[in-house]
């Protein structure tokens, strides 16, 4: 799988998917996973919670097509939850995983 790294100097927010930057999202970057045409245009979104100590971020569905997965867990279409350190999220047919920087 790709791995998403928060805190240090990387973002506080990440759009996922084929096309993120279809969206403007302030002060966001983009992580594009163009091979995977299960994967929405923009799929979900990480925010980090404290820039300080990275331990959680909320990974949301952006109202996917295909749905996103937080270990194996569906998250319900256009909500959220909490993802730690280690957590896999499934993004289309994509295995992505939080890492601490």
């Amino acid at each position: 799988g790709q791995v998403i790294y928060f805190g240090g100097d990387h973002p506080d927010t990440i759009l996922v998917g084929r096309d993120p930057e279809s969206r403007a999202v302030k002060d966001s970057t983009k992580f594009a996973l163009s091979e995977d045409d299960s994967a929405s245009t923009v799929h979900a979104k990480f925010v980090i919670n404290s820039k300080r100590n990275v331990h959680s971020v909320r990974v949301s569905d952006m109202s996917s097509s295909n749905g996103t997965f937080v270990n194996g867990s569906s998250l319900p279409k256009g909500k959220g939850r909490q993802a730690f350190v280690g957590d896999k999220i499934k993004v289309g047919e994509s295995l992505l995983q939080i890492r601490k920087a």
